[in-house]
């Protein structure tokens, strides 16, 4: 079992306001686990999701001159292939090192509706665990920054997003954990949980340290 010499974490909230948005509130938790790669790893990872929410905002405000659109869809001009969503998320019975999600404000539970969805990084170097309950349907889409845009660009529509990509069908009771490696050696992937309804979730969210051997890893490797 590993030691550590020290750890703590803070939860921060990056907001902003844009008439455009469907979300103006982000809240982030950073840990400091005597290994400074992690905390530098979270920190990149939430500067790339404000980078991408600013420019889907941008992309509102500028009616659509800002990215290069065909129908109202962002095009990708590298969308990810099948090969890079390899291999795919499995159940695991191993349990993450570190919880980075397991709360929403000052309860467990996090409010899921219909028409939205909730977001959060993959850490570089690190495998992601997902576990939930929840009284409403969730699926789980594990998408590029350039996918995130396409599906924010489109108001939660997965039509938008071209390309390939993983997920977790959607259920109510994912408690035992499924593990998304993908991020070994890739910063480029975010964590989307959508519902089919209005409804509560619980999270169960964590992560365990192994950077990748080999080179980069997923859509990263497609494009090196």
């Amino acid at each position: 079992m590993n030691s550590l010499r020290s750890s703590w974490s803070r939860t921060f909230t990056v907001a902003f306001r844009n008439p455009e948005l469907s979300f103006g509130v982000l809240k982030f938790q950073v840990i400091e686990v005597g290994d400074w790669s992690f905390l530098l790893s979270e920190v990149i990872g939430i500067l790339l999701v404000v980078i991408v929410l600013l420019g889907v905002g941008l992309y509102g405000a500028t009616s659509g001159r800002f990215f290069s659109l065909t129908g109202y869809h962002y095009t990708l001009a590298n969308p990810p292939s099948y090969q890079s969503t390899l291999p795919k998320p499995f159940l695991t019975s191993q349990s993450p090192q570190y919880p980075i999600w397991n709360s929403c404000g000052s309860g467990p539970d996090c409010r899921m509706t219909a028409n939205g969805w909730r977001e959060g990084s993959v850490p570089d170097t690190f495998d992601y665990y997902v576990s939930f309950t929840s009284n409403v349907s969730v699926t789980v889409y594990f998408f590029t920054m350039g996918q995130f845009v396409q599906y924010s660009v489109c108001n939660g529509d997965i039509r938008c997003v071209s390309g390939s990509y993983d997920s977790i069908p959607a259920t109510t009771n994912a408690q035992q954990y499924t593990l998304f490696t993908l991020g070994e050696g890739c910063a480029d992937y975010l964590a989307i949980y959508v519902a089919s309804g209005n409804g509560i979730m619980r999270p169960n969210v964590g992560v365990t340290s192994n950077p990748a051997r080999t080179g980069p890893t997923g859509y990263c490797l497609q494009g090196s």
